[in-house]
């Protein structure tokens, strides 16, 4: 409950930030879940970087972090007094009162989901990319109290806004608190789609977009891990709600805040780049079928890029003044650092027309080929509502260009469906749209019946996955049972920090969990790519600074690491140690001292 508490008074903190920000571009009083959500974002934006500054010149301290954060307070506290005041609760409460059977049911989803996936958000954290560097690195940052390339990583030159609210937490020894920043990013996500869609056509249209998105198992199994895919979508589909806010109004401070909140997108993940290439055309499309004079189109055009330019450039700057390559270790080819053999995120067999076509059956039926995530068969199975779409309305023609582009760039680029959260948040949100319009037309009882069952099956489908998480939270089992039954790295980090010096360097070829371990931790297959050196130098480089040890179990194949397997030939291992994995699996692990 304290971290809970905690994490609030950042949010609270956060939106008072940022809706100082928020009014040097706009004041929209009107709407107060949009004010909330713009400023929020603005906010979180805010105090990432304000973390990032103090980590770049050595005082990732815990006490800098909380005089930062104090400071902001200071700033924020007239702000949320006014937030707070402008809440008006026996009016909510008379709202609530006034919806329909169908629509309270609606209502109650996102609700019973964000109350069940908090549990989740409070576990010990057992994400693989969270282990691996979402939150490795910002425990790296940590102990450095400095901010840096992590050697032998393609992560840590990323773009790390999110991580940066990760670290926050860490330094404040919560992971609670870490992992919290992501749920509440898919909160704000699902709040954007509600205001958006309530904005431009109605309640009910709102509710049924909202419950669409939060109950697909993609976005709620996200939501509870320190990943940084809800972070993106929430900055993609800010950025996308003020620019179509600029379409209505022609204010050109909605044109900075879309520049704004895509800058965010693009400091949150390379993938970000998608945003901004879709929005951009989006822009264009606007300015061209509205005839703009040059003069205006290149104003507009010029303020949108940057914005993003001015909000995002010092990660893509740092990344190349530390390799040379400005997305390292991505296109190889072009900039001649990197990783000339870079992974796939996906194993999609073709990318051609045909499957381009096919794309909404693979993405339900052959998920596994996109990433793995859900993204539910209701969007699937409702594609046909979207028939009825009001075509004539201009906010349904630029979120169908924007889905367009964005779908056409995604596959172009990696079709990962992680990487699609915002696109999925506007055909569910058309879904939505086309769903109302149909019923208005025709009896759609036994087609309502049917929606509610599969919407209210992944809610329990939510209960399920997140039933250990819960059963933690209520006590009912212990931590590091939690840990052991779900989080194979676990045993092995708590036996390396029980065996070995603290000073011990770990050589590592054993997956790529990390988090866990107090060892300093060196991934030998990253360093085998990376590394132009010898093997054998490189470790009586190593020896100098402390023991060498090297960790690996009966899975690793060692005819794939010839230097490895000569230094250990005819040698025995210090430690040989068996641990029971997930699936019950007992898989024995060496360490040998080298």
């Amino acid at each position: 409950m304290i971290d809970i508490l905690l994490f609030l008074a950042i949010v609270l903190i956060s939106y008072g930030i940022g809706k100082r920000l928020l009014n040097l571009a706009v004041k929209d009083a009107d709407d107060l879940v949009q004010d909330f959500i713009f400023s929020t974002g603005l906010g979180f934006g805010i105090i990432g970087y304000a973390v990032y500054a103090l980590g770049s010149i050595g005082l990732l301290y815990l006490g800098y972090v909380v005089t930062a954060l104090l400071v902001c307070a200071l700033f924020s506290f007239y702000p949320v007094v006014q937030f707070i005041r402008r809440i008006n609760w026996s009016r909510a409460g008379q709202w609530i009162a006034g919806l329909s059977g169908f629509e309270k049911f609606l209502l109650a989803v996102p609700v019973t989901i964000a109350a069940v996936c908090i549990f989740g958000a409070n576990a010990p954290e057992i994400g693989n990319d969270a282990l691996a560097y979402h939150l490795y690195h910002p425990k790296i940052f940590i102990q450095n109290h400095k901010i840096g390339y992590v050697p032998f990583t393609r992560e840590s030159l990323w773009p790390y806004l999110t991580e940066m609210l990760f670290t926050i937490g860490l330094l404040l020894k919560s992971v609670s608190v870490a992992k919290m920043f992501h749920f509440f990013f898919g909160v704000l996500s699902a709040l954007s789609v509600y205001s958006f869609i309530r904005r431009f056509f109605g309640r009910r249209e709102a509710l049924l977009a909202c419950a669409l998105f939060s109950s697909a198992p993609g976005i709620f199994m996200q939501s509870v891990y320190s990943y940084v895919d809800l972070s993106l979508c929430f900055y993609s589909f800010a950025a996308l709600y003020s620019m179509i806010l600029w379409t209505e109004k022609s204010d050109t401070k909605y044109v900075i805040l879309a520049g704004i909140f895509t800058g965010l997108a693009l400091s949150v993940k390379l993938m970000g780049g998608l945003t901004f290439i879709t929005l951009a055309c989006t822009i264009l499309y606007h300015l061209i079928v509205n005839r703009a004079d040059l003069k205006r189109a290149f104003k507009i055009f010029a303020i949108f890029v940057g914005a993003a330019a001015v909000v995002s450039s010092i990660w893509y700057i740092r990344s190349y003044v530390a390799t040379g390559n400005p997305i390292y270790p991505f296109l190889y080819n072009i900039f001649k650092k990197g990783w000339p053999d870079s992974v796939s995120y996906v194993t999609v067999p073709s990318r051609g027309i045909i499957e381009f076509i096919r794309l909404p059956w693979d993405l339900v039926m052959n998920m596994d080929n996109f990433g793995g995530e859900q993204i539910g068969i209701l969007s699937l199975v409702l594609l046909p509502v979207l028939l009825f779409l009001p075509f004539k309305k201009r906010v349904i023609k630029y979120m169908l260009i924007f889905s367009a582009i964005y779908t056409i760039a995604w596959y172009t680029v990696t079709p990962n469906i992680r990487f699609a959260f915002v696109n999925f948040a506007v055909v569910y949100s058309l879904i939505g749209i086309g769903f109302c319009a149909a019923s208005k037309r025709y009896s759609l009882g036994v087609l309502k019946i049917i929606l509610s069952l599969c919407i209210l099956f992944n809610v329990c489908l939510c209960f399920y996955y997140n039933k250990d998480s819960v059963k933690l939270g209520l006590g009912l089992i212990g931590t590091k049972d939690y840990l052991y039954k779900k989080e194979g790295s676990y045993p092995v980090a708590e036996f390396v920090n029980k065996n070995l010096p603290a000073e011990s360097i770990v050589i590592s070829l054993v997956g790529t969990r990390w988090f866990y371990f107090d060892r300093e931790i060196i991934d030998y297959s990253i360093w085998n790519i990376t590394s132009k050196e010898s093997f054998s130098n490189y470790l009586s480089k190593l020896k100098k600074r402390g023991p060498v040890f090297l960790l690996l179990n009966e899975n690793t194949e060692l005819n794939d690491y010839e230097e490895i397997r000569t230094i250990i030939n005819n040698r025995a291992p210090i430690f040989n140690f068996s641990i029971k994995v997930g699936d019950g699996k007992v898989v024995d692990h060496y360490v040998y001292k080298i």
